[in-house]
Formats: structure tokens, C-alpha cells, sequence
């Protein structure tokens, strides 16, 4: 007996070729499909018939009419038209099977994964074995770890670097799902210490330890769990009072569409003046570093240093062996 997702799927894959060969007989179906007869009435009737796009009404659904042992298939023009994709669509899609296949147990890793990147590489001139994807994880046992922890419903300890504020802590989380934002893997979780969700880097958890302890299903289920339903934000809070101003370069423009601004103002020779929150000194100080060095810090919040760039590449020299 086929699996409800292989009978989904030859189910859909009949489709298209019903909508061009509309009054198609059952026996034809039967045969080209290699459908057995009471499976297929039964599909037909029973499951294609309830098939539509959102918002799932009646006028959206596909309907299907027998008549004298014929097929007749309409509202389904949307599945006779092919999948048109971007090249970037492409390889994104291709990009994210190879991840993909890099968390997933090898052996769930089955066939029809490889199959369809192997037709999405194809159709891009690719070969999938060529395209490298770093999955985000600096440890794959602190991976298997937290698969394992989601499936059993454990609690972590974990050890995680803040790379805003350049240390790092140790801190007992109740793991809720994984996600992935930009190229970056991200475990979403409640956190006892902060008694709030977090979301953590997966490639900045240092070390990870499965506890006994399990997680407190009634104590979660009692809490609004919408901020682990949303699209994951980035790694770091800004700060409400925190905010610093900068003349930059129009070639550092970038950071107005990766950073909330408050104000951006065109000056004279290129330059711009833009007013930004920031989350930390540290944070701060490597934005600075990362910008032309003709960037100007105009002016910054009470308790902001206004030496944030300067004194953190001095410990970068320092850390080195040089010195002023």
C-alpha cells in the first residue's frame, strides 16, 4: 500500500496531464498512471475535489466530473503552468536543499531530496555536489545534541558567546524549534535565566549539555508563544536610550538598509549623517571598524563611548603584539 505522501504526490503529478487531456478515460489513468481503479474514483472524489489555493473556497477548488467513465478536470489552470524560477530563486532553493541535507539524519536523507536538487542544478547548469553550503554550526555534536533535545523535550545547558558584548555565559534553555535567517541556523528557545525567549546563534554555542530536566510543556503552553512563531530577528537588541550619530561615506550606505536609523541626511562630498540605535559599545566600536575610515562619529547618547572604535581596535593591537 502507497504512503499518503506518494499517493499525494502521483495524485498531483496527474494533474497536469489531466488538464491537457481533458475527457481522458479512467482506464487511461488507470494505465499511465498505474493507478489502481478503486484508489483512483476514490482520489478523484474524495481528496482532488477538496484541493484548491488559499482561501480554500468553493469557487477556488478544482472540481471534478465523471461522465461516462470520463474525466473532466476544471478550476486547475494553475497547476497546468510550470514553476518559473529566477536563477537566484534557483540556486537559493538548490543553496537551502544542501543545508538541508547537511542537518538532516543521513538516514532520512533518502533519495528524493538528491533527486530534486540534482533537476534544480540542472536547470541552472550546476552540479549540486558542487555547491558547498556552511550550515552555521560549529560543532555538529552540539547539533545532534539539540535535535535531540527538541525530539525528547530536554532542556539544555549551554554555553553561548554575545557577540555584542564579547563574553560569554552559561544558561539553562528550554529548546522550542530551529530556523534559519539569512545563511545563519538559529535555535529559538525559552530561556530560565532571562524567564523570556531568546534566540541563539547556532554557530556561537560553544558547548552544549543535554540536563534530564524536561522542559515545562504546561508552564509554555500557558505563555503567549508568538515570538517563536515570527520570522527570526537578529542576535541582538537595540537599546532605546542607546543611539549614536555618524557621517559616513555613500559607499557605506549599506548600514541604513541592514540597521534601524532614525535620521539620514545628505551632506556635501558624498557624505551622509545618519542617527542610529545601537546595542552596545562593543557593537559600536566593531561598526566603526567596519567602516571607511574617513566615517566621522558626530555625536552619541549619554553612556555611549564616544572612543568605542578607537579603544577596540587598540585591544585588537594589543592582543597582537602591537602597541602605539
Amino acid at each position: 500500500m502507497l504512503k499518503a505522501t506518494e499517493r499525494l504526490e502521483r495524485l498531483v503529478s496527474m494533474v497536469p496531464w489531466l488538464i491537457g487531456n481533458n475527457g481522458a478515460t479512467i482506464d487511461e489513468l488507470e494505465d499511465r498512471f498505474q493507478y489502481p481503479r478503486e484508489t483512483l474514483l476514490n482520489d478523484l472524489t474524495k481528496v482532488l475535489f477538496f484541493v484548491g489555493p488559499h482561501p480554500h473556497t468553493p469557487d477556488n477548488l478544482i472540481e471534478i466530473n465523471l461522465q461516462d467513465d470520463e474525466v473532466w478536470i476544471s478550476q486547475a489552470n494553475y497547476l497546468a503552468r510550470p514553476l518559473n524560477l529566477t536563477y537566484a530563486e534557483a540556486f537559493s532553493l538548490l543553496a537551502k536543499g544542501k543545508m538541508l541535507l547537511q542537518l538532516i539524519d543521513e538516514n532520512l536523507a533518502h533519495s528524493s531530496l538528491v533527486s530534486a536538487l540534482d533537476k534544480v542544478a540542472n536547470c541552472i547548469g550546476a552540479n549540486h555536489e558542487q555547491v558547498v553550503v556552511d550550515p552555521g554550526i560549529r560543532d555538529s555534536e552540539i547539533y545532534s545534541l539539540t535535535h535531540n533535545a527538541l525530539l525528547n523535550k530536554k532542556k539544555i545547558m549551554i554555553r553561548y558567546y554575545s557577540f555584542n558584548d564579547d563574553y560569554s555565559s552559561e544558561r539553562l534553555i528550554q529548546p522550542l524549534g530551529l530556523g534559519i535567517n539569512d545563511r545563519y541556523l538559529y535555535l529559538r528557545a525559552y530561556c530560565d535565566m532571562a524567564n523570556d525567549f531568546r534566540t541563539f546563534r547556532m554557530d556561537r554555542i560553544i558547548h552544549a549539555e543535554l540536563s534530564e530536566e524536561g522542559i515545562d510543556t504546561e508552564f509554555l503552553e500557558s505563555i503567549d508563544l508568538e515570538p517563536i512563531q515570527n520570522p527570526i530577528d537578529l542576535d541582538f537588541q537595540f537599546s532605546e536610550e542607546g543611539w549614536a550619530t555618524l557621517q559616513i561615506q555613500e559607499s557605506d550606505s549599506w548600514i541604513i538598509s541592514k540597521y534601524p536609523t532614525t535620521s539620514v541626511t545628505e551632506k556635501s562630498n558624498n557624505m551622509l549623517e545618519v542617527t542610529l540605535p545601537i546595542s552596545s559599545n562593543i557593537w559600536l566600536g566593531r561598526l566603526l571598524l567596519q567602516l571607511d575610515p574617513e566615517t566621522i562619529l558626530i555625536e552619541v547618547a549619554s553612556g555611549v563611548d564616544i572612543h568605542a572604535g578607537h579603544n577596540l581596535a587598540k585591544r585588537i593591537l594589543s592582543r597582537y603584539g602591537f602597541n602605539e
